[in-house]
Formats: C-alpha cells, structure tokens, sequence
C-alpha cells in the first residue's frame, strides 16, 4: 500500500479532462500530506516543497510528457516556467484545451483546473516530480529532509535510494542537435514511468 494516491498526479490531470479518471486511479491510501508537502515513495516518505521554491535561475520550456501507471498511458503538453521566486505549470491536453495551472511561490501552492478534478489530485505531486528532475541536490536532499539518499552522477544521472534499494531512477537526459532533450523518471515504489520531451523558450 503506498502514500501516494492516486499514484500518479500528472496523469490524472489529462485523465480528468478526458473523464477517465478511474482507468488508473484507486481509493485513497490515507489522508493525504499536509499542504506543501508530497509523498513521493511508500513508508510515508514525503517531500516538502520550499517556498519560495529557489530555482536556481530562470528558465521556461514547453514539455511533452507520456506517463505509463501498469498497462495505461496518457499524453499531455505542459508549459512550465521556473524562476527563484515562483514556478508556474499549465497543462492541457494534447493540441488541445488547458487543463489546469498550478503556481508555487514564497505563498505556497495554488492549482487552479479547468473542470472538476477527479479525487486525491494535488498540485504537490505535480511539483515534486519536477523538484526530483530538475533542482540541485543540496535542495532535493533538504526537501527529501534524510528520508532517501540522493545520489548524482557526472553524466547527469540521479538516483533516489533507500539503503541499497533504488526507489526513484532518473537516466541522463538526451540532447538533440535542435536543443530538444529527452528524460525519463522511473517512480519504482509507486509504479510510473514518465518520459519528458522538452525545448526550452529562445532567449
């Protein structure tokens, strides 16, 4: 039984606009962690989201992502914004309507959809995802606050272990010549895979 659910957030967005939310989705695990804060493996083992979110530096990409939860898989495109002070998501669906828009500053975390989102979404989990690919390890270590070791490669790989066990994996991402890379996430203890195509916004 895991913390965490649904098990995974990003999908449920795109799920809620399609009204498919109960093809990957099950009963709550527990009451769900304070605002804030994300589960991000079994054993209650949480991340807490700073504020402000301390982005080292100012970037915007637009992302296409494919998440896969056991045999199901969705597709969505997400806009993202990062910055020292604010972090700002707006997802829709595939060429298609904006499904929701989460922002997180020295405020906390506002997410704000397009609809009825289905039961158990949180912007927290959204973010914690983003938090475990992309910020430093000296910020994902306070964050994880000791509950799993984070251990970063030359290469641009990042593992999230627990004593010898991996729990979160993160291979290098892959740069294409026309500035478009390619990164998966591989959640062991929740079941999801998530493949993050990105460009980032021309100067």
């Amino acid at each position: 039984m895991t913390d965490r659910a649904p098990p995974f957030s990003w999908a449920l967005l795109l799920l809620a606009c399609a009204s498919l939310a109960g093809c990957m989705t099950g009963p709550p695990a527990g009451p769900p962690p304070p605002a804030g804060v994300a589960a991000v493996a079994r054993d209650q083992v949480y991340l807490s989201l700073p504020t402000p979110p301390g982005y080292p530096g100012e970037k915007e990409m637009a992302q296409s992502i494919v998440a896969q939860y056991g045999p199901q898989k969705v597709a969505f495109d997400a806009l993202v914004s990062l910055s020292p002070g604010k972090v700002t998501i707006i997802v829709t669906a595939p060429a298609g309507p904006r499904v929701a828009q989460i922002d997180w500053d020295a405020t906390g975390v506002h997410t704000t959809a397009d609809g009825t989102p289905p039961p158990g979404f949180r912007g927290e989990n959204v973010l914690a995802d983003l938090v475990m690919t992309s910020w430093p390890k000296a910020a994902l270590e306070k964050a994880l606050g000791g509950r799993l070791e984070v251990w970063d490669y030359p290469d641009g790989h990042r593992k999230l272990v627990r004593g010898k066990e991996l729990v979160v994996d993160i291979p290098p991402a892959v740069l294409n010549p026309d500035g478009v890379s390619k990164r998966t996430l591989t959640n062991h203890d929740f079941g999801y895979i998530l493949t993050i195509v990105s460009r980032e916004s021309a100067e």
